[in-house]
C-alpha cells in the first residue's frame, strides 16, 4: 500500500524518517556567502623588458612595368561521347533522357541484370540495364504499333 501523500511542511516538522543532517540542511536554507564583499579585480600586468621598436621608413617604389593586355583565348569543349545517365550508347543515337520508375516483377529485374553483366563482360553493346531495357520496350511498342 503507498504510504499517505503530505506536504512539504508536515515532512519537514515529523523528523521520524529524517536523519538529523537532513534535517539541519533543510533548516539551513540557501548557504550564505563566506564573505560579505567579494571583488574580483583583473590580474596586474607584468612589466618586461621594454622591446625596441624599429623606425618605419618609406620604401623606395620603382616604377611600374608596363604590360601589354593578353590576347584572350577562348577553348571550345570537345561534346561528350555518351549523354548523361547513359552508359553504352553513343550520342547521336539517344535522345533527351526522363527518369520514369516502374515496378517490375523480381525474375525479370535479375534476367535484365544477368543480360547487363554478360553484355558487358563480352564487350557487346547496348550493356546498359537502361539501355537494354530500352531497346526491348522500343521494339515491343513497334511491333504493337505504336
Amino acid at each position: 500500500m503507498k504510504p499517505e501523500r503530505r506536504s512539504m511542511t508536515a515532512a519537514i516538522q515529523s523528523a521520524v524518517d529524517l536523519p538529523p543532517e537532513a534535517i539541519a540542511l533543510i533548516k539551513a536554507g540557501t548557504p550564505k556567502p563566506l564573505s560579505t564583499n567579494i571583488v574580483v579585480a583583473p590580474p596586474a600586468p607584468e612589466l618586461t623588458a621594454a622591446v625596441p621598436v624599429p623606425e618605419l621608413t618609406e620604401p623606395k617604389l620603382e616604377p611600374p612595368i608596363q604590360v601589354e593586355p593578353a590576347q584572350s583565348v577562348t577553348f571550345q569543349r570537345k561534346p561528350r561521347g555518351r549523354p548523361k545517365g547513359s552508359v553504352s550508347r553513343p550520342v547521336e543515337t539517344v535522345g533527351r533522357l526522363v527518369g520514369t520508375s516502374y515496378r517490375l516483377p523480381e525474375d525479370l529485374v535479375f534476367r535484365v541484370m544477368k543480360a547487363s553483366a554478360e553484355r558487358k563482360i563480352g564487350k557487346i553493346q547496348p550493356w546498359a540495364q537502361q539501355d537494354i531495357v530500352a531497346e526491348a520496350l522500343n521494339a515491343w511498342l513497334k511491333s504493337a504499333g505504336y
